[in-house]
């Protein structure tokens, strides 16, 4: 339901309950403010706020409610000028930035940026997932493998921003974010550009958070090295768990980080981190581009052939396009809300965006095999989590298994994959007795395929009764998905 974006509402939740069916759609029924931005942007939940102003999830009315996030500035009527225009400047540099780097599919993509009703707004793609100082918090330091795969992830993504002459100037843990939906190296997100500036070589404003900033950012003199430093602080801190500021002894002028690490790190991934943590501008690594080909130099047989599995999965799992990533995104939305139609509806959209095809009866084998694996398997996980095991490709295989059925059907087993499909098909209530009453089902009546408006779009239905991929237009996709989803695990 639709959340008041005016901050002195005392009962911002426009539910049912408290709301008037006819006004809950447009107007608070607490204060009367709007409730959409523009009639385009309308607020659901407050997910964060801090001094600068408050984040919001919130729905794209102009895109079929595609989920966005809604950064509400402060107001402009704040009295103490310098406050209200540092607020403004970093508001107007987190829209360029964005605006300008929004293409890469690790940096959210600017929607819309616009002041209305005395306040700064800021509309951009939502991310799923938790920031890497929650991570660290819920399930403990990172492991150096973990640390691996972020570097590996982020280091990129840097590359990308500085080659564009920009530096970000506050990475830390809390700006980062790791996807709830796992990307071929794309999971790590860099958020909260509003600290971003144009590198010109000219002093700057004071800008950063201080446990990882570089000591010439502490002076005003951000460099694109200072994002590797801040990089460097940020993997110390989830290795140890330990702020940054006791990881570092005044008295030698040193880090200690390695004495108070509480996993093993090789000598490889220590070397790295160290120069990342130089003092120094000229010791420490010019550009990320060259961490990256010291990171792919390790000795280290354990991480060589982890990141041998990784080349080896990025040879048959291609990226993500951002359309892919926003149609998984919206698809584990509408399954945690248990809207399942929804959900039912996306995947076979997924699907077809995928395959370039216009409907399910045009997918064929062949199509089903060029499906990414890191896509088959995240839309089986996502039916599988919301539903605790009971809708998904995997809970489908399993009954198809266990009533006979084989991953590999050739044209000579034709007559017995038939068979097996209408015991399926039964089993996962896609057919119904005809003649009888909906609601009744006698085995040794003559069967009917249901409509389908007549599925049954809820968690009472029966185990493994969605997704509806393989319903009976999709008939000729059950031994295809399956060896897909096999062959992917």
């Amino acid at each position: 339901m639709p959340y008041c974006l005016n901050p002195s509402c005392q009962k911002p939740n426009n539910s049912p309950q408290n709301s008037d069916c006819s006004q809950a759609i447009k107007f608070c029924t607490n204060c009367g403010r709007p409730l959409q931005l523009r009639g385009l942007y309308e607020s659901i939940a407050l997910i964060g706020q801090g001094g600068m102003g408050r984040t919001f999830r919130g729905r794209d009315l102009g895109r079929l409610g595609q989920p966005c996030a809604i950064k509400q500035f402060l107001p402009l009527q704040i009295y103490n000028p310098d406050q209200m225009q540092k607020a403004i400047a970093l508001f107007e540099s987190e829209a360029a930035q964005l605006k300008k780097l929004g293409s890469h599919p690790q940096i959210p993509e600017l929607i819309a940026y616009f002041a209305e009703d005395e306040y700064l707004y800021l509309v951009q793609e939502l991310i799923e997932g938790e920031n890497l100082s929650l991570e660290l918090q819920n399930k403990g330091v990172f492991t150096e493998a973990q640390i691996y795969e972020l570097l590996e992830s982020l280091l990129p993504v840097l590359q990308f921003i500085h080659d564009r002459q920009v530096i970000h100037r506050d990475i830390k843990p809390e700006n980062i974010i790791r996807r709830s939906i796992n990307f071929d190296n794309q999971s790590f997100v860099l958020v909260d550009f509003g600290a971003a500036k144009i590198f010109d070589g000219n002093t700057g404003t004071l800008i950063g958070s201080a446990e990882y900033i570089a000591p010439e950012q502490s002076r005003g003199k951000a460099l694109t090295q200072s994002d590797l430093y801040s990089l460097g602080v940020t993997c110390i801190y989830l290795l140890t768990g330990i702020s940054p500021f006791d990881l570092y002894d005044d008295a030698s002028d040193r880090w200690i980080w390695q004495k108070k690490a509480q996993v093993t790190i090789s000598n490889h991934l220590a070397t790295i981190l160290n120069r990342l943590l130089e003092k120094a501008i000229a010791k420490r690594y010019a550009s990320a581009t060259q961490v990256l080909a010291d990171l792919h130099s390790a000795p280290n047989l354990n991480i060589a052939s982890a990141q041998q599995r990784t080349t080896r999965n990025k040879k048959i799992v291609p990226t993500a396009t951002r359309t892919e990533q926003s149609l998984l995104l919206d698809l584990q939305e509408a399954l945690n809300l248990g809207q399942w139609q929804e959900g039912d509806l996306l995947t076979n959209k997924i699907l077809l965006e995928l395959t370039q095809k216009r409907k399910v009866s045009e997918l064929s084998a062949a199509a089903i095999k060029q499906i990414p694996c890191e896509i088959c398997l995240a839309i089986d996980q996502a039916w599988l989590k919301s539903s605790n095991q009971r809708f998904g490709w995997s809970t489908q295989k399993q009954i198809w298994q266990a009533l006979g059925g084989k991953l590999i059907y050739t044209e000579d087993d034709y007559w017995q994959f038939a068979s097996t499909y209408e015991k399926f098909a039964d089993r996962l209530k896609w057919r119904k007795s005809a003649w009888l009453p909906s609601g009744f089902d006698l085995p040794f009546f003559p069967k009917v395929w249901r409509k389908y408006e007549n599925l049954t779009f809820a968690i009472a239905a029966p185990r493994g009764h969605l997704p509806s991929l393989l319903f009976w237009e999709g008939f000729n996709l059950v031994d295809p998905i399956f060896y897909r989803l096999e062959i992917c695990e």
